[in-house]
């Protein structure tokens, strides 16, 4: 299972890796300070740090020692292509928000710009529900499309229209598999509500021990799932080319 192979990269070096996610989730907090530009930056930066995240797993993969600064290693993969594919990406986010105005006239879409609380009588008649269905159903094809194009891009020097078609179509002949995956993602989503129910009834519903509790799950399963992507990757794209570890870091059978 993917998620299992993603736990053990994990724990090949756990403190480089919760290093590494908090320093890409307090920069993402930071930029979303900026408000829209914040956004738009951390979107289009998206698949340049995805690469990053999985060139640390192919490093930790081929037995080399990882170093806070291959967070940055995406920067100096097929950068330009990445960054399109970044462009590409929010749009496409932008217009699937645009479509779910069919349902709710655009709330779901201002709430998520503005940050604004969507009104009370949007959430009682349903709307802001229709949205969101509207929303998952419209994003499946986009994630697929998206999900490997990052690393085909990078790895595969393959053109960002290239690297998306690959992309949707490998997943879509990989659908079970996939679905799996999403029943795992499912059952870890609610381990963590089990987790908060929980807190809640032990500590009396704390803001600050949620958040705590939160935090430290948030720090152990990211590293995970960026594990299980790369994994998911070298299952359906196994002859593919993988990044040589820099100097300085330790080669397979060194």
């Amino acid at each position: 299972m993917w998620l299992v192979k993603g736990f053990a990269l994990f724990r090949r070096n756990p403190p480089v890796w919760l290093f590494l996610v908090l320093a890409y989730w307090i920069g993402v907090a930071l930029l979303g300070q900026v408000r829209y530009a914040g956004l738009v930056i951390s979107t289009v930066l998206l698949p340049v740090f995805s690469v990053s995240f999985m060139i640390v797993c192919a490093v930790l993969d081929q037995g080399g020692s990882v170093r806070p600064a291959l967070l940055l290693s995406g920067f100096r993969s097929e950068l330009p292509k990445l960054l399109w594919l970044g462009v590409l990406y929010l749009a496409s986010i932008f217009l699937v928000l645009a479509a779910t105005a069919l349902a709710d006239g655009g709330i779901l879409l201002q709430w998520t710009l503005s940050g604004e609380d969507p009104p009370d009588e949007a959430i009682r008649d349903g709307s802001v529900s229709r949205a969101l269905l509207l929303a998952a159903a419209a994003s499946a094809p986009v994630l697929m499309a998206f999900w490997f194009a990052p690393a085909l891009a990078a790895w595969e020097r393959m053109g960002a229209g290239q690297s998306l078609f690959y992309s949707f179509f490998a997943g879509w002949r990989n659908w079970r598999a996939f679905l799996v995956y999403g029943m795992a993602l499912a059952l870890l989503g609610l381990v963590f509500l089990v987790c908060v129910t929980a807190t809640v009834l032990i500590t009396g519903g704390q803001m600050q021990s949620l958040r705590l509790m939160a935090t430290m799950f948030t720090l152990l399963t990211l590293p995970t799932m960026f594990g299980s992507f790369y994994a998911c990757y070298r299952d359906i794209f196994p002859e593919g080319r993988l990044p040589v570890p820099e100097a300085g870091e330790s080669r397979p059978g060194s």
